[in-house]
Parts: structure tokens; sequence; C-alpha cells
């Protein structure tokens, strides 16, 4: 009863945010097409509930064109592929990724149904392949948009700890938990607004 009740809250959640923020993608994938061409949108397969394969779909933050060496760049930590300082991510790139706006397309996968609003973070396959086998216990909820990782810290947190609030929300998927982490993180974001 209590997932289909998030279900039901992140289709009403997921159309508003879409219509009431149109607006606002129209013109981020305008300046997103301006500053670093075509296509506006990057599209990736990543793990979603029960390891099942999904595409997400987020603003475009880095240049197609540029080539790096990833052996010289420093990883944010040994399970991710994520960089550090990634010279490849645009400023306006940086911006979308600091503010989470790069991830606002993303409402498109929860109303579709591969998401949730809330959620572990969907991570790719490969970087499962490096996980102990315990955090696997992260796909038994629908990844989502926002998590408990996310308004305690993001990519800043040790995986151990991202694990353990993505566990905990897997172990705790009630409609009263999910709408006080929408509020957290809307403050959570306004907040990053504030320091960038």
């Amino acid at each position: 009863m209590q997932k289909l009740a998030i279900r039901l809250c992140d289709i009403i959640f997921a159309f508003l945010a879409l219509s009431l923020f149109f607006p606002v993608l129209l013109v981020l994938a305008i300046l997103v097409a301006i500053k670093m061409g075509r296509p506006v949108f990057f599209a990736q397969k990543r793990l979603g509930l029960g390891g099942k394969v999904i595409t997400i779909y987020k603003f475009r933050s880095m240049l197609n064109e540029a080539v790096v060496d990833d052996s010289e760049l420093e990883k944010v930590n040994e399970y991710t592929i994520k960089y550090k300082n990634d010279p490849r991510i645009t400023p306006l790139g940086s911006f979308l990724r600091k503010t989470s706006l790069d991830e606002l397309p993303q409402l498109w996968n929860v109303l579709v149904g591969d998401m949730s609003i809330v959620g572990p973070r969907p991570w790719v396959p490969e970087e499962y392949e490096k996980l102990p086998k315990e955090w696997f216990k992260r796909l038994d909820a629908k990844p989502g948009i926002t998590g408990l990782a996310q308004i305690n810290g993001r990519s800043d947190l040790p995986m151990d700890e991202i694990v353990a609030n993505d566990v905990l929300w897997v172990n705790k998927q009630t409609i009263k938990h999910y709408i006080s982490l929408i509020f957290k993180t809307v403050t959570y974001t306004f907040k990053m607004k504030n320091v960038y």
C-alpha cells in the first residue's frame, strides 16, 4: 500500500513539475545547445529496480569532442567512474551539476515508472562490478532523483555511508518518509543556490 501511494505521488509530482518547470527546461535546453552544441540531453544506461537496465536522461554537461586520459584524473572514490575536476565539464555544465538542474529531465523517467522522485541514485552497470555484494541491497528500491544520501552530503560522503543511506530508504519506503525527504531536498537545494 505504501509503495502504491508513493507511485501515485511520483506520477502527480512528476507531471506537475514538468508542467511547472517547462519554461526552465526550455531555456536550459537552448543554453546547452548554444554553449555545447547537440545533443542537448545525455542518455546513459543505469541499473534500476531489481537490477533492470534503464536509460536515464540529463542535460549534457560535458563537451562531446573533449578527449582526456582517464589515468591522469583523480577518481571521486575507488568504486565509481566519476572524476574530480573533470576538464570535460563546461562552466554551464558545472553550474547545472551544482544546482542539480541537470537532473530535471529525469522527471520523465519518473513519469514512465523507471525511477521515483525519492530513492538511491542509479549507477552504471560497470560500477556494480566493483561493489561488495551486500551493497546490491540498494537495488531493492526504484532509483530516485533525490534521496537520503543527497541531502546528507551527496558525493562528499564515503561510499559506505552513501550505501547505508540508500539501504535505510530501501527498508523504510513509507509515504511519510517520502514526503519528508522531498521537503528536505527543496530546503537543501535552496541552500546550495545560496552557496553558488
